[in-house]
């Protein structure tokens, strides 16, 4: 369920990477704290099984550190996503859950390619340059953050179908 959420999230996001404006500032600062609280309402609301990130994992309290962070120290909205990933990956640990500690791990790269480098830019320019795609004018890829995202979002979800469908597999 975290991996479909999260891939959710990050789809939704898309359209508003790479953009300097308020609603992109404030996207991740609300919507992963509320993440967070909809897995957790989730996984009470369910019996255990043998979900990918289920469990008794704190999804709730998660949800309300991540708020709380994010409203009170505002550089934390520049690392948004690394933050993210780092709060799956210590879920992931906890529930001795390989396969959403994989997929966590990812997301805080990305996070962390996308927030400090032009790596993930620089790849996707040169990539579509090689293709024949477009002619470069500013040496820069103006789509290249949406993308990104939307490339990430779609993986999250790749991995929680994947998930699910194992799930389902072992509980038959």
């Amino acid at each position: 369920m975290p991996l479909l959420a999260f891939g959710l999230l990050t789809l939704g996001y898309a359209p508003l990477a790479g953009q300097l404006s308020l609603l992109s500032l404030l996207y991740w600062s609300i919507v992963a704290p509320v993440g967070f609280l909809l897995v957790g309402w989730w996984y009470r609301r369910r019996p255990a099984g043998v979900d990918v990130g289920a469990g008794d994992a704190p999804y709730a309290k998660t949800g309300w550190i991540l708020l709380a962070a994010f409203a009170l120290v505002l550089p934390l909205t520049a690392v948004q996503l690394p933050v993210i990933g780092i709060a799956l990956l210590l879920l992931a640990v906890r529930q001795r859950n390989a396969f959403l500690g994989a997929f966590a791990v990812l997301f805080a790269v990305i996070g962390v390619l996308g927030t400090f480098t032009a790596t993930l830019e620089n790849l996707l320019y040169r990539t579509a340059y090689g293709l024949g795609w477009f002619e470069p004018q500013s040496g820069y890829f103006d789509g290249a953050p949406t993308i990104i995202t939307g490339m990430t979002g779609l993986l999250l979800l790749a991995g929680g179908l994947t998930a699910m469908r194992r799930e389902r597999r072992l509980a038959a």
